[in-house]
């Protein structure tokens, strides 16, 4: 990498996919995939021109990565001829982001991200499965033929000169970037919704794409807003979302999985994730934090963790449950000092720990004390 700028890959993968963008409202409208035009091949040109670049700025998923590879094969297994059409391939990226996507099939995964994937092919089922529907579907070029669409449509309005007459098609750069973002945000409904069964027929279970969301929620750069836009809702939101396909899809795995310990993907994972928090007055009118916690497949016990700051002063409490239900309520008393005064709000930190003490999910809080 000598010599060559780190920048470049960066704006290369931005280029590739509006990926993750997880407001799931539809879009006004949308191009399906049967609606690209044969002859249009700017997508895979694209893609042929970049790859090498992508390359030598990548490496291939190989040692401590090979399980993300084996996975991919199993899931590409599944897919109907035409789309094996791809040159699919899985590299491994330094500074990508997150995962994308190119026309070509070739996957990119980011290094910190797969990290934390880790061993647990589950994972990487609930990661690469959204990105192979990206590729079967042709999402760049559907994504480039609708931004086209809305800039021949201002173009032409203003070739036109006459605003009121073609009001009803006028597209400005704000209404522009809405429809846009609502276009990318449907395709990721689309990806979710197909990747959900993929995952099941290939023995992976769908509940691997909800615990995918909070682990990723409960990195750094989520918490501290870095990591996506400030327009990504919370991962809980989109998972609610999607709670109907979760639920087919996994009486679809059922199906063909009966004894899921002897699945590619294995047991389902443990999901447990925070409501929010919100604060009460408990016995002798003592105030008190409550935190509603949904869980999933959990045989054993969590360890709540919040951490409490106010006034440059910080308080850490825990708290193991059971979670028997969605409807565990989790109940701190909070600390004798400042934090316990009225009409304040304070700034707090939720934490979900396996019981090997690995983190679930991770959330920030603002939390009102009355």
């Amino acid at each position: 990498m000598s010599g060559v700028s780190t920048k470049v890959p960066r704006l290369a993968f931005v280029a590739l996919l509006c990926v993750f963008r997880a407001d799931l409202a539809p879009a006004q409208q949308v191009f399906p995939p049967e609606a690209v035009p044969v002859t249009f091949t700017e997508d895979a040109v694209f893609a042929s021109r970049i790859r090498p670049l992508l390359l030598s700025h990548t490496e291939p998923a190989t040692g401590p990565y090979a399980v993300g590879k084996e996975v991919m094969e199993k899931l590409l297994k599944q897919l109907p001829a035409d789309g094996l059409n791809f040159s699919w391939d899985l590299r491994i990226a330094g500074d990508a982001g997150n995962v994308f996507s190119s026309p070509d099939g070739t996957i990119f995964v980011d290094r910190g991200l797969a990290q934390i994937l880790g061993p647990r092919a589950g994972l990487w089922a609930a990661v690469l499965s959204h990105e192979i529907f990206h590729v079967t579907r042709r999402d760049w070029a559907r994504r480039y033929l609708f931004q086209k669409s809305l800039q021949d449509a201002g173009a032409s309005q203003i070739m036109l000169g006459n605003g009121s007459a073609f009001s009803g098609s006028w597209v400005d750069a704000g209404r522009a970037s809405i429809l846009l973002a609502g276009f990318c945000q449907t395709m990721e409904l689309e990806a979710d919704a197909e990747s959900l069964m993929l995952m099941a027929h290939a023995g992976f279970h769908p509940d691997f794409v909800p615990a995918l969301h909070h682990l990723i929620e409960a990195q750094p750069r989520q918490s501290d807003g870095k990591f996506l836009d400030s327009s990504h809702p919370r991962w809980d939101e989109r998972d609610q979302r999607l709670q109907k396909l979760y639920a087919a899809a996994g009486k679809e795995y059922d199906h063909f999985w009966p004894d899921r310990y002897a699945s590619p993907g294995g047991n389902p994972p443990v999901v447990v994730y925070a409501g929010l928090p919100r604060a009460g007055r408990g016995i002798g009118e003592e105030p008190e934090v409550r935190i509603p916690l949904h869980c999933q497949n959990l045989s054993g016990s969590v360890e709540v963790v919040l951490r409490l700051t106010e006034s440059g002063l910080a308080s850490e409490l825990r708290q193991f449950t059971g979670c028997t239900s969605n409807r565990t309520l989790i109940t701190f008393a909070l600390p004798n000092h400042e934090l316990r005064r009225g009409g304040t709000r304070v700034r707090g930190e939720v934490s979900v720990l396996d019981d090997g003490g690995a983190i679930l999910t991770r959330a920030l809080a603002s939390i009102p004390v009355r």
